[in-house]
């Protein structure tokens, strides 16, 4: 795996219905958490230590999730959300005993929310200039503490027994409880609109695009199902009326995307819309006027590169805004080196390069306006290393090892670095390593953090090859 960024596991934590401490929650939170009807927990992604938690009960009887109900409209925050589904849930933690899941709670801790949304290193060059600005990013609030309730099936909540408090707010997400011919079927209600302008688009389009096994032809046979295993179908669409609003209705049990295009805008692709258990799917969505960015890629000498694969990611709108822009893959330079991306949302982009044998050069936090036409972006060659890892006896190490890479010193953010495994016999084959002074280590997964690895130095060259031999400390 290679990375940007210091080699680090992102693990998911988990637990049963053990005592639980305070994580910088709402007052009144833990004490929701650590009711007796919790059957497990889990938390994050993204740090794996607590960002995110998801606390998953059981009940007896409704009078149980009254009782929880008053416990979560006493968390002191402005905002309590509660949000009803058609059920089953099944316990993902338990999911080969299909152990059922009532209600959840969810909460996210704010300084680690902040630290992955509002914080930025992000920057872009006036054009002409060496001169650096930050790219402005509009705040994302924390979310609301959250109560998720699955009715129906085998869960022994019934609904019109249900006591609210008032100060919650409720949201029920059963398109059958909208009108009874919705029942067993999905619904989409969206509007869009114009980003910069605010006012509705008529006549934009949204696909349904339902996900299918792929054919054996295009299947992955490895032993786990991955996103290569299925492909995307054209299942429905519909268009915008002059005030920009949309609907899709008896929208079969199943996994959706929602592509949403508008003549002379950037398209969206929205997030996942999952309606095996059916579902209504909510959406305001604006879209930005679609521009290009056009450039040139060249190697460290200023000699143009052919055969580069240049793709945009990352977009944000001028507004400040994440832009979730979808494009069909990345374009390549011609022999001059020159490459367009048409069709990109007003804003800016990060844009990554693709070549073998070379590294792009260019800062990751260096993002570019759109439109532009004279981007220059430069690649430098890069090295290998190969070898295997011995034990002091001179022996190949037992169990799973992790060999890394990384630069010296205490700043990893924004360097390169690679974390992987080794081969069944102990070797190794790192290339595309940028030039550059590394530090090699290796350790045992699972490993601990009292585990001092032996570190080894190396300096990479540009377009050499590096053969040697690493100690691993059992």
């Amino acid at each position: 795996m290679l990375t940007f960024a210091q080699p680090a596991l992102c693990l998911i934590e988990v637990g049963g219905n053990e005592p639980i401490q305070d994580h910088g929650w709402p007052a009144g939170s833990v004490e929701l958490a650590n009711l007796p009807t919790r059957a497990s927990w889990w938390a994050g992604p993204p740090f794996g230590t607590g960002s995110m938690y998801e606390f998953q009960y059981n009940c007896e009887k409704t009078s149980q999730f009254n009782e929880a109900l008053t416990a979560f409209a006493a968390i002191k925050a402005n905002r309590l959300e509660l949000v009803v589904h058609n059920g089953p849930k099944i316990d993902w933690l338990n999911r080969e005993q299909q152990k059922r899941i009532d209600w959840t709670f969810t909460i996210w801790n704010p300084q680690d929310w902040d630290h992955l949304n509002n914080t930025s290193r992000a920057i872009y060059r006036l054009p002409d200039s060496d001169i650096q600005k930050p790219v402005t990013r509009a705040e994302k609030p924390v979310p609301a503490p959250k109560v998720d309730v699955y009715i129906g099936a085998d869960c022994p909540i019934v609904w019109k027994e249900v006591k609210i408090p008032g100060k919650l707010i409720v949201s029920d997400k059963r398109p059958g409880s909208m009108d009874v011919k919705f029942i067993d079927t999905g619904l989409i209600r969206g509007k869009v609109f114009e980003r910069r302008t605010k006012k509705p688009i008529a006549a934009a389009t949204i696909v349904l695009l339902n996900r299918v096994e792929a054919t054996e032809a295009n299947k992955d046979q490895s032993a786990t199902s991955r996103s290569v295993d299925y492909e995307w179908k054209k299942l429905m669409q519909n268009t915008t009326g002059a005030e920009g609003s949309c609907q899709i209705e008896m929208i079969p049990p199943g996994i959706y995307k929602i592509h949403i295009t508008a003549e002379g805008y950037a398209p969206v692709e929205l997030e996942t819309y999952d309606n095996r258990r059916p579902e209504i799917y909510e959406f305001e969505v604006g879209l930005s006027k679609a521009g290009s960015i056009k450039g040139i890629v060249v190697d460290t000498a200023g000699k143009p590169l052919g055969e580069v694969a240049v793709s945009a990611s990352d977009f944000v709108g001028t507004d400040g805004n994440e832009y979730p822009f979808w494009t069909e893959s990345p374009v390549v330079t011609d022999k001059l080196g020159r490459f367009v991306i048409e069709d990109l949302p007003e804003g800016f982009a990060s844009i990554r390069c693709n070549a073998a044998g070379f590294h792009q050069k260019n800062s990751i936090f260096e993002m570019y306006p759109i439109p532009s036409d004279k981007l220059k972006l430069i690649m430098e060659g890069t090295g290998t290393v190969r070898g295997k890892v011995v034990t002091e006896k001179g022996k190949i190490p037992s169990g799973q090892i992790v060999l890394e890479i990384e630069t010296p010193g205490e700043e990893k953010i924004g360097k390169w670095g690679y974390s992987g495994y080794l081969g069944k016999d102990g070797t190794f084959n790192i290339s595309g390593i940028p030039p550059g002074e590394y530090i090699i280590t290796t350790r045992p997964n699972p490993s601990s953090a009292n585990y001092k690895p032996y570190k080894q130095k190396i300096v990479i060259e540009p377009g050499k090859t590096y053969e040697i031999e690493i100690l691993h400390v059992e």
